[in-house]
This record gives structure tokens, sequence and C-alpha cells, in this order.
């Protein structure tokens, strides 16, 4: 394949896998002022600290297994051989999830106590751990799906998992309004019912097999990694464990819908991204032209996510007033540094693959233990005298570090030639959109005040021809009637965010024939 083709397949495959991705984060923003009804502050604050306890669970076992099926499965000379090591993987991280999970559930309560502060919470831990069992081995399974690029199939599966968790939630949570303990039980009936689907895919195609050496390559690769992951964890949490101890679950709760707004980076672009470029990336890693194409693949990817974060950071606020609470909204300032920190993650995970390549796993996890010692320090400091802006701050700083030192020590095992003059431009450019066009205000003003007297009769007749005055009992058309300007300032700042695209080529991001063949119609892309 050509290096326009691998590029092309990179994309094609991730924007596959993003379509659903893309449905199922377009249900969960309508439903989210359901969740945040029912669930509320405290909720969202409770489902928080059991993400963090099973983060931790993850990260010991997860990563490390599942991503010794990209690194070794292509190196695999017959069928046969590639059947026998993902056999031995799904094995092997099926006894090694429940030798970590059991010793947690024997100590639940503990558990619960140190991450609620109450007593009596034992019963969450015990359903969240169950679902962890599910879960982390049919996506480990799953993971043979996406070595094959079959990224319709697992799209289809990916919906159907979606529709089957989705309608568990609106029974359990909004009918039967078990709130937090609706949300455990809807995950833990989906996982259980996905692990058996993708467990019955996988053997009925490669057979139940386990080899000793393939499992001997497996733990080599990957316990290197295990003490990374323990200091990932804190990395990761360690401001939503200081949040809590020093805001609160309310505030912790507010932290967390900020980012489950500020990752529809990872969620939509990022993620379905990785899916099929971790997998292609060792493809193609041994070819003369290797470093060169992900080189260019990570321009391309960064012009996506500097265009979506720029769209985020300028409509969070205005998505929080409208689909939430008063107690979660945030401001844009606060937003734009979430999404930065995501955005700079991204670029960590593209930095060390020359770690992954020389199978030098040790590193990644002395990159970790540094992360984790600035994230612990950081996180003190500037929480407790900020509050929430602080911690995103703090996750900018660490995140940006990690990723200084990661591409350096890469680097020395495989060179990849970014573009950084390229990445430069597009990273100043966001910088200035986002300033200038977050100056556009007209709630509050006269503009404002004539817009909200002369507008409301074509708007209110607008959502009854489109027959949106009855959604969710007309509370949608009596807050779009009464924030009229903020409605029209999130549009209009959404159409000014396209002026990233427009200015891409002139830093030659994507190519001026590329637009010269999409103007003629051809479909024979040549060059990328």
């Amino acid at each position: 394949m050509t290096q326009a083709s691998h590029i092309k397949s990179t994309f094609k495959n991730a924007f596959i896998y993003g379509g659903g991705n893309i449905l199922s984060k377009a249900i969960g923003f309508i439903m989210l002022p359901v969740y945040a009804f029912f669930l509320r502050g405290e909720g969202y604050g409770i489902i928080g600290m059991i993400d963090v306890i099973l983060t931790v669970l993850t990260l010991l076992i997860g990563y490390g297994i599942s991503g010794t099926l990209r690194r070794f499965y292509f190196q695999k000379p017959t069928e046969l051989d590639q059947n026998i090591f993902v056999s031995t993987n799904i094995v092997l991280m099926f006894f090694l999830v429940i030798a970590v999970t059991i010793p947690a559930l024997f100590f639940r309560e503990q558990i619960a106590q140190l991450a609620f502060g109450k007593n009596g919470m034992g019963f969450y831990v015990t359903l969240a751990l169950c679902s962890f069992i599910a879960d982390v081995t049919g996506r480990n399974a799953e993971s043979y799906i996406i070595i094959l690029q079959k990224s319709i199939l697992y799209t289809e599966l990916a919906i159907a998992r979606l529709v089957i968790g989705l309608s568990l939630n609106i029974y359990l949570i909004v009918h039967l309004r078990l709130a937090v303990l609706g949300f455990l039980y809807s995950g833990l009936i989906t996982a259980i019912i996905f692990s058996f689907v993708m467990h019955g895919y996988v053997l009925y195609h490669v057979g139940l097999h386990f080899r000793n050496s393939d499992a001997k390559d497996i733990l080599e690769f990957s316990l290197p990694l295990l003490p990374g992951y323990v200091a990932m964890f804190f990395r990761n949490n360690t401001d939503r464990i200081m949040l809590r101890k020093y805001l609160g679950l309310a505030q912790l709760g507010a932290f967390e819908m900020l980012f489950k707004f500020a990752t529809l980076i990872g969620v939509l672009i990022s993620e379905p991204f990785m899916k099929s470029w971790d997998v292609k990336r060792f493809e193609i890693c041994e070819k003369p032209d290797g470093p060169a194409i992900m080189a260019r693949v990570f321009t391309l990817q960064l012009a996506v996510n500097l265009f979506i974060g720029l769209i985020l950071s300028l409509e969070i606020p205005l998505l929080l007033k409208v689909l939430t609470p008063k107690e979660f909204w945030l401001g844009g300032d606060i937003a734009l540094l979430a999404v930065a920190s995501r955005i700079i993650l991204d670029s960590y995970y593209q930095f060390f693959f020359g770690l992954l390549y020389a199978k030098r796993t040790f590193l990644i996890s002395i990159i970790q233990f540094i992360s984790a010692g600035l994230s612990v320090i950081i996180n003190w400091i500037f929480i407790k005298k900020y509050g929430v802006l602080g911690a995103v701050t703090a996750s900018c700083v660490v995140n940006a570090a990690q990723s200084l030192i990661a591409y350096y020590l890469a680097q020395k095992y495989y060179r990849i030639p970014f573009e950084w003059v390229k990445v430069t431009c597009m990273v100043f450019t966001v910088f200035i959109l986002f300033i200038l066009i977050n100056l556009i205000s007209i709630e509050g003003t006269v503009l404002g005040n004539w817009m909200s007297n002369s507008m409301r009769e074509p708007f209110a007749y607008m959502m009854h021809a489109l027959h949106l005055n009855a959604f969710k009992g007309g509370k949608l058309m009596n807050f779009v009637i009464n924030n009229i300007p903020t409605v029209i300032e999130g549009g209009g700042k959404l159409i000014l965010s396209f002026l990233f695209i427009l200015i891409l080529p002139l830093f030659g991001i994507y190519p001026r024939d590329l637009l010269r063949k999409m103007r003629d119609g051809n479909e024979q892309i040549e060059t990328v």
C-alpha cells in the first residue's frame, strides 16, 4: 500500500468507529438533563469515585495485556500462530482479572468508606466490581475485532450495546428511580451480555488454546508497565480525590460533568482514531516510509482535535447552561483548559510509540512515576487555592510535562519527523481564534435585550413548526425563548469556529490538489 492508502485506510476506519461514538454521545446529550435531574451533583460525585476505584484495577491489567495483541499479532508467521496467540491472551486476561478483583471484593466495605467517606455503601462497590469483570474481559476479546479492522462489525455491536444500556438506564434510573444503583445495575447487565457475545465470537473464530511461550511474551511486555499504571492511577485521579476532600462531592460532580463535555474529543475523535491507528502503525512501522506516515497522521489528527477543541471550548459553558442545573455551570476559561488537557494527553500517546516499538515498557512506567509525583504536588497547591480551575490547570501542566518527556525518550528508539512548524502554526491560530471569538457576548447587552423582545414570537413559531414545543413537556421551548441571546451567541460562535478550517490550507495541513479533486468530483484521491 502507498503512503496515501495507509493514511486513507486509517481515517476511513476511524470514521466508521466514530459513527457509533457520535450516536452514543448524541443520545447521551439528549439524556444528560434527565440524568442530571435524577442523579444530581452528589450522584455524579459517587459515580466519579466508583470510576476511580475501577480505574486502578483497569490500569493494572487492562491496557498492558490487550496492548500485546497489537504489538505481537503481526509478528506471528502463520494464521494458526495468530489464533493461538489471541486465545492465550484472552485466557490469561480472564485469570488476571479474577485474581485482581477477588481481594477487592473482600475489602469492599473499606474501599467504599475510603472512596465515599460514608458507611454502608459496600454494595455499590460489589456491583461495580462485578461489572468490571465482565466489561474488561469482554473488551479485551473485542480487541480481536479491532485488529482485523472490522470497523463496521465493531460499530454495529457498539450501537447494540448502546441501545441496551440506554434502555436499562431509562427504566432503572428514570422509571424505577434507583438513581446511582440504577446506573450500576444497568452497567452490570449490559457488560455481562456483551462479554458473552464477544467471547463467543472470538473463540468461535480462533478456538480455545493456551501456549506457554505466548503467555511469557505477553507477561514480559506487560509486567514492566504495571508500576507505571499504579503511578498513572494517582496521576489521573489525584484531582478527583483532592476535590472530594477539600470541596465535597457536589464540586466533584461539577468537575465530572465538565470533563464529560471536554473529553468529547476523546470519545468522538481520539478513541475511534486510535482503534484504527494503533493497529495500523505497528503494521507499517518497519516500512521505509513508516516514520513519515506517522508524522503526517499526527499532524492531521491534531488538526481535527484542535478544530473540535475550539468548538467545545466556546460551546461548553453555553451547553452547561442549557442542559444542566446551575450547580454544574462553569466558565469558559475552565472549559478551554479542560479541552487543552485532553488534546495534550492524546499527543502523548503518539509521542511514546518508540518505547512500545523498542519494547522499553519500563521507561513508560518511569514517565508515569514522574507524572504522578508532579500531579500530587501541583494539584495539592492549585486545588486548595483555585478549586476546579486549579484542577484543570494542574491537568494541563502534568500532561504537557509527560508528553515532553515521552517525546525525547521515544525519539531515541524510533525517530518520527514531526511537522513542528505546522503544529505550532495550528496551535497559535486556535488560541487567537478562541480569544477573539470568546469576546463575543450579547447576553445582557442592548442587542441581547432587543433580540429577546423582537425574536420571541419567531422562535416560538419555529419550534411549534418543528414540533419541539412538546419536548420535555415544553421545558426546552421555554428555555430557548427565555434565553434567545444565549442560543444565538452559541450558533454564531459555532459558525466562526469554521474559520480554522479555512486557514489550514495556508499552513499546508491538507493539500490544495485534494480540494481541487473534490471540486472536480474525482473520487480517486492519490495525494494526501
